[in-house]
């Protein structure tokens, strides 16, 4: 939950040069790895992002998985 005090926007800033780059690996679908505090490492290709979550696709049988932006901590291309 947001304090008073933290500011946190309410729009997907994608003047962001890290925004910018997730766009370009969902666009490309370019197949991902992502850490994820507390469950480790998921892999797959990133269909959607917005201000809190990135959405991954895993597999063609399984909806997608949310992943909270604060929890996940490295995302790097494996393509």
């Amino acid at each position: 939950m947001q304090s008073f005090f933290e500011k946190r926007a309410t729009v997907l800033d994608t003047s962001q040069p890290s925004i910018r780059h997730l766009q370009d690996l969902i666009r490309h679908k370019t197949p991902v790895a992502v850490q994820v505090l507390d469950v480790g490492e998921l892999e797959g290709i990133l269909h959607w992002q917005d201000i809190q979550y990135l959405a991954l696709k895993q597999d063609e049988n399984r909806p997608l998985t949310l992943i909270n932006r604060a929890a996940a901590t490295t995302i790097r291309a494996l393509g």
